[in-house]
């Protein structure tokens, strides 16, 4: 009887020992899983038709249905060139990614076919932690797009951003065009152009 408590003994404190090995994760702080799912799209224009378009020729899955942790893809359209980038950072089980897109077009006037793509892995140069906060605390996940900003207004020439976010309880797509012109009159110009800033310092894009 002894050498059976003994025994057992062993085998509880081998199963303390590895669940203090192995902690049980947990949930990401911008995942709210006792909301409603929630999709947000102000308008759906040239520019959500033009992404959803080039989704489907890059193979990516759709975001619509939200995603189990957190992803972020900033599309960048420029009027006149054909040039268009996309930056996706994603968190998945706790660990960060970020994927860049060099895409070249063809614009025919109602669409764009993709003739060329170069894909990037990149790694913020201050790494995931400060990048990620900075990220976040410039609010990229609830920015309003521009549509909800009287007095913001777009123009048919220059650069367009349009943000997508999904988690596990919400799909929103936003847009602004020229955020540097607005920065000095609206605060949400200014965050959307500190994004592009932070993309530009700390992945090189």
């Amino acid at each position: 009887m002894k050498l059976f408590y003994y025994l057992l003994t062993i085998v509880i404190f081998s199963f303390s020992c590895k669940g203090q090995r192995n902690p049980i994760s947990q949930p990401a702080p911008f995942v709210d899983t006792n909301k409603a799912f929630k999709k947000e799209i102000p308008s759906v224009d040239i520019f959500y038709n033009l992404a959803k378009t080039k989704q489907k020729q890059l193979g990516l899955y759709s975001l619509e249905n939200g995603f189990d942790d957190l992803q972020i893809r900033v599309w960048y359209d420029f009027a006149l060139v054909r040039e268009r980038r996309l930056v996706v950072i994603t968190n998945n089980d706790a660990n960060w990614t970020a994927t860049v897109y060099h895409l070249q077009v063809d614009w025919d006037g109602k669409t764009e076919t993709i003739l060329s793509k170069k894909v990037k892995q990149l790694i913020p140069k201050s790494g995931w932690t400060t990048f990620s906060k900075k990220l976040l605390d410039l609010k990229v996940v609830t920015l309003p797009s521009q549509d909800y900003i009287k007095g913001y207004s777009g123009g048919e020439d220059g650069r367009t951003y349009n943000v997508e976010v999904a988690s596990k309880n919400q799909y929103r797509f936003y847009s602004y065009w020229e955020p540097q012109e607005y920065q000095t009159k609206f605060w949400q110009a200014k965050n959307m152009a500190d994004i592009l800033k932070l993309f530009e310092t700390e992945l090189g894009i």
